[in-house]
């Protein structure tokens, strides 16, 4: 594995960790009964923006140019491009959760959460995110 791969890995681990620590905020922060009016249209919101955020998070990574610096540095940035996805799209469901005290919403977290899990930088997910090339011949790895 190479030290790219490494610190792929190392860091879709640290972006796995900082949602269940705003979790944990969450959890404190949350207000006890959230506005009425809030609720449903918070729920549907949170619905709609994470399926659109998974949905990129599958669909934009492989459709980004080859970087320069080589084949390594474009798999690993659109990863980061698909993870910063998945884990956006794991907050907002929190911070809805803070505003409206709708528990249903930890369910959507937990969607979101899977898809990120899903983007583990394995073997086959690497080499599918990787261009066909080098965009740097010559170059040192």
């Amino acid at each position: 594995m190479s030290v790219t791969r490494r610190a792929a890995t190392l860091a879709w681990g640290a972006m796995l960790v900082v949602p269940f620590l705003f979790l944990a905020v969450a959890a404190t922060a949350r207000w006890r009964v959230g506005p009425p009016d809030a609720v449903a249209l918070l729920f549907w919101a949170t619905v709609a923006l994470s399926l659109v955020n998974v949905t990129f998070s599958r669909v934009l990574p492989p459709r980004l140019g080859p970087f320069r610096a080589g084949r390594e540095a474009t798999a690993f940035g659109r990863l980061l491009v698909a993870w910063a996805l998945c884990e956006s799209a794991a907050m907002f469901p929190l911070v809805a959760w803070i505003i409206s005290g709708d528990t249903r919403l930890i369910g959507v977290f937990g969607a979101d959460l899977l898809a990120l899990v899903l983007l583990y930088p394995s073997d086959h997910r690497w080499a599918s995110l990787a261009p066909d090339h080098d965009p740097a011949p010559g170059r040192v790895r």
